[in-house]
């Protein structure tokens, strides 16, 4: 090649290689499918083009468009602008005044929606619905509550929390949103709404105002804010799957921007398109694209299935393009083109419509429009075109990137998901998944476990029962509520070993109305105190023995050591290394346990004990005390440490055959909890705590003060807890079907007829106590219009499938298998233990506390994965029989999976 050909290439080369940018900025609704077409413009092009778009409002979009700065409308900052209301009056006439004349291109029609984050529980899986009066008093702050009796009126099912304030949030900057929200307020409300209609607006200071930035920041808002409320455009909540409200439009037809769009009239029009329609048959639309269209709005047009508050979607461009480069007018013209073009048939992705037909005349304004000299179109080809398709000026659809068509891919699979979803949904027969949520003391929480999948496993629809095991104290704190609640509770109930504090009864009652609540006694259970003294070192003794003053004296940190003279006194044959340093655990969080021992040693040895009696307190700092989290927390460290004591409910320790300190009670015998519970000494507790009048006749009233502390009797245990259930009187809120499940639970649990209660380790009421309960259950008010489960224990044909009934004769496998071997698990303990009697088995010289039980459960839990295994083999296989030639296909493996659930 020679010099000067290669140097005529130079120019060539630079040309062809130049980057050709446009760039728009405005209304932040329709900005994701802005940028789609764009990003597909620059994958489909030879040419190297940028094309950028700043979401930022439509009234920014206006003033970047129409002006340089405040005022100055000398020229633009953006190649086009974009805006879901037209140019406004003062800036169009500043634009006309500078000779910098303007069109306006519609190019979709997107709904203005009003979302909220109320619990679908509390709606009764019902679409809210707010008048349109209704709702411009809620946005200019006259209604504050979501119980206020308008919204109520209209929502007779709604089950909020007395006094719950709507977080309403609106734009900050002036927004399309905004003018749309307020044009229709207005139009529709003027006695209600008095705040005024435009896309920048003075809204109401109160505390449940909240004002967020663009459509990211009001969809944060509503996720991210309970019991909120707000608007957007109705593509940005689709996507997100926001709950949105029922608005009522001029045909008085309730429904919400989603319906309104899978409707059709007789054109074939949906609810957006429609009024689109109306508009353009009304002449409310212009027929010249340089105009004035400061008045054009669709709010409020006719149709049965027309949705209330539609806008038109514009992009603002210059008539006179003179002063742009051919190659910039090009790229503006072809994203136009796809914009109006094929750009149309992809709106319906981002819940926006076509523009009518009638409204789509850019051909003949891009014919009236002024052209630099030498201009020459951007070609979009969507089919194989040889050698023309190679072009410069070629858009084409055969070029793509990798990422482009990932995305695709991406989309297809997300829909068939999303597909997939909506069919399971439907199998659950509309009924919905029932929630029903407590937290509180860990003692119970296996009882509890089981209770509720055994009630998950009978129902016929659909429960999801959870129970938080975090500590009576937490429990109590959840139930009652706080100031950021405004003292609702966090939990449908809370459980506890003790009593509702004075201070937590209190504060319930000094709400406004009194916020009652019941206590209904479960079960009695023993707190046992444990430790980690090596056996041989017990001289012979099977336990170690210790009063109520000396172990007072070690938990508040004045004995710290196991050779402490008072230890030997009370343990002659201890011989432990001089020095040996008494390891104490204690909880950490709010615990029953630590209100039993607390509340034990308070009264029985109150000169030695000075900490308190409480849930809570406050222990000694010193090195060997030791903060424990939980049950589980306790039991670990006990078992992992030599030398260790702490204190546990009984029956876990029991589990796990921990090594026991004896106590002395009432009658002066010393003995173990597990030797004192084989006597009854845990029952006798309830029967001299019912005889004596402990409990209170009225159950709503403050129980603070009973406890089973040292009770009368031979075999009775020192420290006895009850296990309650806390449950608020007035249910009447309540969504109605969780209010059915909190009444099937707690009358399981009360009455306990599959002894759940004695299978982990806890002692049943007497029949009094039990009645005393079942008493308190009934005085619960429960909504008017509750559907109560029924129960099915011996076979009811016809009657026991029916959709609320509680039935023992579905079952599952998981729970009977684990019953299986838990029986399996007992009788080989029973055997070892009856043949280690009679072989008069030495005892073993062991270091710390060894624990076989979860070695075996290891081992079970290996079983069962393998068994898992082998049935998902045979299942696998009988699938593929059953399906012929052909594999099963994902959907209708995953059905039969889900439709096993339900």
């Amino acid at each position: 090649m020679s010099l000067r050909l290669a140097l005529a290439l130079v120019p060539l080369a630079l040309v062809t290689g130049q980057t050709v940018q446009v760039d728009g900025s405005g209304t932040t609704n329709p900005s994701k499918f802005f940028w789609k077409v764009m990003e597909t413009m620059e994958v489909r092009a030879k040419k190297d083009l940028r094309l950028t778009y700043r979401a930022v409002g439509s009234s920014t979009g206006q003033k970047e468009f129409s002006q340089v700065s405040d005022g100055d409308y000398s020229g633009s900052l953006s190649d086009f602008g974009a805006g879901d209301i037209p140019m406004s009056q003062d800036r169009y006439n500043g634009m006309v005044s500078a000779s910098k004349a303007m069109v306006h291109l519609p190019f979709c029609l997107g709904a203005i929606a009003v979302f909220h984050s109320v619990p679908k529980d509390e709606l009764g899986n019902v679409p809210l619905k707010l008048s349109p009066c209704v709702l411009a008093k809620i946005m200019g702050g006259t209604i504050t509550m979501w119980d206020d009796a308008e919204i109520k009126a209209l929502n007779p099912i709604l089950s909020v929390p007395a006094g719950t304030k709507i977080q309403v949030g609106h734009r900050t900057v002036g927004s399309s949103s905004t003018g749309g929200i307020t044009g229709y307020l207005e139009a529709k409300c003027p006695t209600s709404w008095t705040l005024g209609s435009g896309s920048t607006i003075t809204w109401p200071t109160s505390d449940n105002f909240n004002a967020v930035q663009g459509s990211p920041g009001m969809l944060t808002h509503v996720t991210g804010t309970p019991y909120a409320l707000g608007y957007l455009d109705a593509g940005h909540g689709h996507q997100r799957d926001l709950q949105e409200v029922s608005l009522q439009n001029e045909a008085n037809t309730w429904l919400t921007s989603k319906d309104a769009m899978a409707a059709t009239d007789s054109n074939g029009n949906n609810g957006i398109s429609a009024a689109g329609k109306a508009a353009v048959d009304a002449g409310d639309i212009p027929t010249d694209a340089a105009a004035d269209w400061s008045a054009v709005n669709l709010y409020r047009k006719n149709g049965t299935n027309t949705w209330p508050i539609v806008l038109v979607s514009y992009i603002y461009v210059k008539k006179d393009l003179s002063g742009m480069t051919v190659d910039k007018v090009a790229v503006l013209k072809a994203f136009v083109d796809m914009v109006l073009g094929e750009g149309q048939d992809m709106l319906k992705d981002f819940s926006f419509d076509k523009v009518p037909a009638a409204m789509n005349t850019w051909s003949t304004t891009w014919a009236t429009m002024i052209k630099p000299a030498g201009f020459t179109e951007m070609t979009l080809l969507t089919s194989t075109s040889a050698w023309t398709g190679q072009g410069a000026n070629v858009i084409t659809s055969k070029r793509n990137s990798y990422t482009m068509w990932k995305l695709g891919e991406l989309e297809v699979s997300l829909d068939a998901m999303t597909s997939r979803l909506e069919a399971l949904e439907t199998h659950l027969d509309g009924y919905g998944v029932v929630p029903l949520h407590g937290s509180g003391t860990t003692n119970t929480k296996n009882w509890f476990a089981k209770a509720m999948k055994l009630m998950e496993t009978r129902a016929r629809v659909p429960l999801f029962l959870t129970y938080r095991a975090v500590g009576s104290g937490t429990g109590q704190k959840e139930f009652v509520g706080d100031g950021a609640s405004m003292f609702k509770s966090y939990s449908n109930f809370g459980a506890g070993d003790i009593p509702m504090s004075s201070s937590n009864f209190q504060a319930l009652m000094a709400q406004t109305p009194p916020e009652t609540m019941v206590h209904m006694p479960l079960a009695l259970g023993a707190i046992g105190v444990f430790h980690s003294v090596p056996k041989e070192m017990l001289g012979g003794a099977t336990e170690v023995k210790l009063d109520a003053c000396l172990l007072a004296k070690i938990f508040s940190g004045a004995v710290t050591t196991w050779d402490d003279a008072q230890v030997l006194a009370q343990n002659p044959t201890l011989s432990v290394p001089a020095g040996t340093v008494i390891k104490v655990a204690h909880r950490t969080l709010g615990s029953s346990s630590t209100g039993g021992l607390s509340g034990y040693l308070n009264k029985k040895c109150p000169s030695s004990w000075t900490l308190g009696a409480s849930s809570s307190i406050s222990w000694p700092a010193q090195a060997n005390f030791n903060n424990v989290e939980g049950s589980p927390g306790m039991q670990s460290f006990i078992m992992g440490n030599q030398y260790a004591i702490g204190y546990l409910d009984a029956g876990h320790g029991h589990d796990f055959e921990m090594s026991e300190v004896a106590l002395t009670n009432f009658a002066g015998m010393t003995r173990t909890s597990k030797e004192s519970i084989a006597l009854g000494g845990v029952a006798e507790a309830g029967s001299q705590a019912a005889s004596s009048n402990v409990f209170p006749v009225d159950a709503s009233t403050d129980w603070s003060a009973v406890n089973l502390y040292d009770m009368p009797g031979d075999s009775t245990w020192p420290i006895v807890l009850v296990s309650y259930l806390y449950v608020k009187k007035d249910q009447s809120s309540t969504n109605p079907k969780t209010a059915a499940a909190l009444q099937a639970f707690i009358d399981m649990v009360i009455r306990d007829g599959d002894s759940l209660a004695a299978e982990f380790g806890f002692t049943s009421p007497s029949a009094s106590l039990r009645s005393l309960s079942l008493s308190a259950a009934s005085t619960i008010v429960y909504p008017a219009n509750m559907v109560a489960f029924t129960s099915e224990s011996s076979t009811m044909a016809y009657t026991g499938m029916g959709v609320n009934v509680i039935s023992s004769k579905r079952h599952s496998y998981d729970i009977y298998d684990s019953d299986v071997m838990q029986e399996a698990l007992n009788k080989l303990r029973e055997a070892t233990h009856t043949h280690a009697a009679e072989q008069g088995s030495p005892q073993v010289q062991e270091e710390a506390p060894v624990d076989n039980l979860p070695v075996v459960l290891s081992a079970v839990a290996l079983t069962i994965s393998v068994l898992a295994g082998c049935m998902g083999c045979f299942a696998l296989l009988a699938a593929r029989k059953s399906g012929g030639m052909g594999s099963p296909s994902p959907t209708s493996s995953t059905s039969q999976l889900y439709g096993s659930r339900t």
